[in-house]
Protein backbone atom coordinates (compact mmCIF):
# COMPACT_ATOMS: atom_id res chain seq x y z
CA UNK A 1 0.00 0.00 0.00
CA UNK A 2 2.61 2.23 0.65
CA UNK A 3 4.19 1.70 -2.45
CA UNK A 4 0.75 3.09 -3.93
CA UNK A 5 0.03 6.20 -2.46
CA UNK A 6 4.32 7.54 -3.08
CA UNK A 7 3.24 6.23 -7.02
CA UNK A 8 0.25 8.70 -6.38
CA UNK A 9 2.09 11.58 -4.97
CA UNK A 10 4.71 11.54 -7.82
CA UNK A 11 2.11 11.33 -10.43
CA UNK A 12 0.45 13.74 -8.68
CA UNK A 13 3.67 16.14 -8.48
CA UNK A 14 4.50 15.22 -12.31
CA UNK A 15 0.80 16.49 -13.01
CA UNK A 16 0.71 19.34 -11.37
CA UNK A 17 4.20 20.44 -12.85
CA UNK A 18 2.88 19.47 -16.48
CA UNK A 19 -0.01 22.02 -15.62
CA UNK A 20 2.29 24.80 -14.66
CA UNK A 21 4.25 25.23 -17.52
CA UNK A 22 1.80 26.13 -20.01
CA UNK A 23 0.51 29.09 -17.07
CA UNK A 24 4.21 29.88 -16.71
CA UNK A 25 4.74 30.44 -20.59
CA UNK A 26 1.45 32.23 -20.73
CA UNK A 27 2.25 34.62 -18.00
CA UNK A 28 5.52 36.06 -20.58
CA UNK A 29 3.02 36.38 -23.21
CA UNK A 30 0.45 38.04 -21.13
CA UNK A 31 3.27 40.52 -20.08
CA UNK A 32 4.38 41.03 -23.72
CA UNK A 33 0.70 41.42 -24.55
CA UNK A 34 0.50 44.43 -22.25
CA UNK A 35 3.78 46.17 -23.46
CA UNK A 36 2.09 45.95 -26.97
CA UNK A 37 -1.12 47.35 -26.22
CA UNK A 38 0.89 50.37 -24.25
CA UNK A 39 2.97 50.59 -27.49
CA UNK A 40 0.24 51.00 -29.94
CA UNK A 41 -2.06 53.23 -27.68
CA UNK A 42 1.55 55.38 -27.54
CA UNK A 43 1.71 55.21 -31.39
CA UNK A 44 -2.00 56.44 -31.70
CA UNK A 45 -1.86 59.41 -29.24
CA UNK A 46 1.05 60.70 -31.50
CA UNK A 47 -0.43 59.98 -34.74
CA UNK A 48 -3.33 62.45 -32.93
CA UNK A 49 -1.39 64.73 -31.56
CA UNK A 50 0.55 65.40 -35.12
CA UNK A 51 -2.64 65.51 -37.05
CA UNK A 52 -3.67 68.04 -34.72
CA UNK A 53 -0.52 69.96 -34.51
CA UNK A 54 -0.58 69.82 -38.65
CA UNK A 55 -4.34 71.47 -38.54
CA UNK A 56 -3.78 74.29 -36.37
CA UNK A 57 -0.37 74.67 -37.91
CA UNK A 58 -2.45 75.49 -41.08
CA UNK A 59 -5.41 77.39 -39.75
CA UNK A 60 -2.82 79.89 -38.42
CA UNK A 61 -0.99 79.98 -41.36
CA UNK A 62 -3.78 81.46 -43.02
CA UNK A 63 -5.26 83.13 -40.18
CA UNK A 64 -2.60 84.97 -38.65
CA UNK A 65 0.65 83.64 -40.02
CA UNK A 66 2.45 83.45 -36.81
CA UNK A 67 3.47 79.87 -36.31
CA UNK A 68 6.76 80.08 -33.95
CA UNK A 69 5.19 77.86 -31.15
CA UNK A 70 4.44 75.21 -33.44
CA UNK A 71 8.54 75.19 -35.42
CA UNK A 72 10.91 74.20 -34.36
CA UNK A 73 13.59 76.26 -35.64
CA UNK A 74 13.34 79.90 -37.81
CA UNK A 75 14.39 78.32 -41.29
CA UNK A 76 12.08 74.65 -41.12
CA UNK A 77 9.59 76.10 -43.40
CA UNK A 78 9.61 77.42 -46.62
CA UNK A 79 6.98 77.63 -49.03
CA UNK A 80 8.04 80.34 -51.58
CA UNK A 81 6.95 84.02 -52.82
CA UNK A 82 3.01 85.18 -52.60
CA UNK A 83 1.51 82.47 -50.26
CA UNK A 84 -2.00 83.50 -49.71
CA UNK A 85 -3.53 80.40 -48.73
CA UNK A 86 -3.13 76.46 -47.88
CA UNK A 87 -6.39 74.32 -48.00
CA UNK A 88 -6.37 70.69 -47.44
CA UNK A 89 -7.70 68.73 -50.16
CA UNK A 90 -10.29 66.68 -48.51
CA UNK A 91 -10.63 64.23 -51.47
CA UNK A 92 -7.19 62.96 -50.84
CA UNK A 93 -5.93 61.06 -47.41
CA UNK A 94 -3.13 62.36 -46.01
CA UNK A 95 -0.07 59.86 -45.50
CA UNK A 96 1.64 59.81 -42.02
CA UNK A 97 4.98 57.68 -41.21
CA UNK A 98 5.96 57.76 -37.42
CA UNK A 99 9.77 56.74 -37.13
CA UNK A 100 9.92 53.16 -35.11
CA UNK A 101 11.28 55.39 -32.28
CA UNK A 102 8.55 57.35 -31.63
CA UNK A 103 11.00 60.44 -32.03
CA UNK A 104 10.14 61.59 -35.58
CA UNK A 105 7.53 61.58 -38.24
CA UNK A 106 6.81 63.08 -41.29
CA UNK A 107 3.37 63.38 -43.69
CA UNK A 108 2.05 64.13 -46.78
CA UNK A 109 -0.69 65.84 -47.86
CA UNK A 110 -2.40 67.01 -51.11
CA UNK A 111 -3.00 71.05 -50.52
CA UNK A 112 -4.99 74.11 -52.69
CA UNK A 113 -2.62 76.64 -52.56
CA UNK A 114 -3.41 79.97 -53.90
CA UNK A 115 -0.74 82.23 -54.85
CA UNK A 116 -0.69 86.29 -55.36
CA UNK A 117 1.64 87.44 -57.96
CA UNK A 118 2.17 91.63 -58.14
CA UNK A 119 2.63 92.87 -61.19
CA UNK A 120 6.03 94.00 -61.58
CA UNK A 121 6.67 95.42 -65.00
CA UNK A 122 6.12 98.56 -66.75
CA UNK A 123 3.72 98.16 -69.63
CA UNK A 124 1.02 100.08 -70.47
CA UNK A 125 -1.49 97.44 -69.96
CA UNK A 126 0.35 96.81 -66.41
CA UNK A 127 0.33 100.18 -64.91
CA UNK A 128 -3.47 100.39 -65.95
CA UNK A 129 -4.01 97.70 -63.97
CA UNK A 130 -2.06 99.35 -60.75
CA UNK A 131 -3.80 102.45 -61.15
CA UNK A 132 -7.39 100.80 -61.25
CA UNK A 133 -6.30 99.23 -57.94
CA UNK A 134 -5.69 95.51 -59.10
CA UNK A 135 -1.86 95.29 -59.69
CA UNK A 136 -1.58 91.48 -58.69
CA UNK A 137 -2.48 87.87 -60.24
CA UNK A 138 -4.21 85.33 -57.85
CA UNK A 139 -3.70 81.70 -59.02
CA UNK A 140 -4.48 78.61 -57.00
CA UNK A 141 -2.79 75.09 -57.64
CA UNK A 142 -2.77 71.80 -56.63
CA UNK A 143 0.38 71.05 -54.38
CA UNK A 144 1.96 68.75 -51.94
CA UNK A 145 2.73 69.74 -48.43
CA UNK A 146 5.56 67.36 -46.84
CA UNK A 147 5.90 68.16 -43.47
CA UNK A 148 8.52 66.46 -41.07
CA UNK A 149 7.95 66.78 -37.25
CA UNK A 150 10.04 66.35 -34.38
CA UNK A 151 9.00 65.03 -30.66
CA UNK A 152 10.65 67.20 -28.03
CA UNK A 153 9.97 67.60 -24.18
CA UNK A 154 7.28 69.85 -24.35
CA UNK A 155 5.76 67.62 -27.46
CA UNK A 156 5.79 67.29 -30.90
CA UNK A 157 7.06 70.60 -32.96
CA UNK A 158 7.48 71.29 -37.02
CA UNK A 159 11.12 70.22 -38.20
CA UNK A 160 10.23 71.23 -41.71
CA UNK A 161 7.36 71.86 -44.03
CA UNK A 162 8.04 72.49 -48.11
CA UNK A 163 5.10 72.53 -50.83
CA UNK A 164 6.00 70.32 -54.14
Amino acid sequence: MEKLSATNRRSFLKSSALIAVPIAAVAPVAALAADDSRAKLARLEDERAIEALQRKFLRHLNGTADCGEFIASTDAVDFGEGLRSIAEDMGHEASLDLAEDGLSASTRCACLVEREAEFAGHSTLEQMTRFQGQGSHRHEARQVLATEFVKSADGWRIAGATLA
